[in-house]
C-alpha cells in the first residue's frame, strides 16, 4: 500500500490508496441504495451532516464487515498511528461511515468530525475536475489551520491551508478535530466519496 504523509501546520494527514476491487464494491453498494427510494430514505444521513449536497446515506455495519471494508480501514488506521506517533492502537471502532454524492454547486462548509480520526475516500470524480477544467479549488478538499499572519498584507509566516485534488481510490486520514471543507464545482458529473469516523485507543 502506497503511503504519503503531509504535516503542513501541525496535525498529520495521511494519504493511502483503496484497492480498485474495494472501490468497486463500495460503488456497487452505493448504486443499489441510489436505485431504491426505500433504502435511500431508510439510510439517509443528511440530517446528521452539515453539507449542502445532493444526497448522503449510511454504509451499514453489515456491509462494512461482509465487504471487508472495515478490516481495510482498521489496517489503514493502524498504519497511520504507527507512522505518526509510533504507537499501535489497542482498539479501533469505526463509529460511522457514509456516502456523499455531490453535483454542480454542492459544497461542504468548514467543519470537524467526531471521534479520534476521520477519513474520506473518492469513488467517482467528474471529468471536469479530473482534467482540470474547473476554476481554482473547485471540487477540491481543503484542510486548514486557524492561524493566519498579521497584518494581512504581509507575507504569510505560517502555512494555514493545504488542498487536495480528488482521485478515485485516494483516501485521506486525519485527526477528527482538523477543520476542513469541500469546494463546489460548476460542470456536469458526480463527485462521490465515502467518509468515516473512528474511535481509537492507543
Amino acid at each position: 500500500m502506497k503511503e504519503t504523509y503531509y504535516k503542513p501546520f501541525g496535525p498529520t494527514i495521511g494519504k493511502y490508496n483503496l484497492s480498485k476491487k474495494m472501490t468497486n464494491k463500495v460503488n456497487s453498494y452505493a448504486n443499489k441504495i441510489i436505485e431504491s427510494k426505500y433504502k435511500s430514505k431508510v439510510l439517509d444521513h443528511s440530517h446528521r451532516l452539515v453539507g449542502n449536497v445532493q444526497q448522503q446515506f449510511r454504509l451499514t455495519k453489515d456491509f462494512l464487515v461482509t465487504s471487508g471494508l472495515e478490516k481495510q480501514l482498521n489496517q489503514i488506521i493502524e498504519t497511520y498511528y504507527k507512522n505518526v506517533i509510533q504507537v499501535k492502537p489497542s482498539s479501533i471502532k469505526i463509529d460511522r461511515a457514509w456516502i456523499v454524492r455531490q453535483f454542480a454547486g454542492d459544497f461542504n462548509p468548514p467543519h470537524i468530525h467526531r471521534g479520534n480520526v476521520s477519513g474520506v475516500c473518492y469513488l467517482e470524480v467528474p471529468n471536469s475536475i479530473k482534467y482540470n477544467k474547473e476554476v481554482a479549488f473547485a471540487g477540491r478538499l481543503s484542510f486548514f489551520d486557524g492561524r493566519v499572519s498579521m497584518p494581512r498584507n504581509s507575507p504569510p509566516l505560517v502555512k494555514h491551508r493545504i488542498t487536495f485534488k480528488p482521485r478515485v481510490g485516494d483516501m485521506y486520514l486525519f485527526p477528527a478535530f482538523l477543520m476542513h471543507d469541500v469546494h463546489p464545482f460548476r460542470k456536469d458529473g458526480e463527485r462521490r466519496c465515502f467518509s468515516f469516523n473512528a474511535f481509537v485507543k492507543a
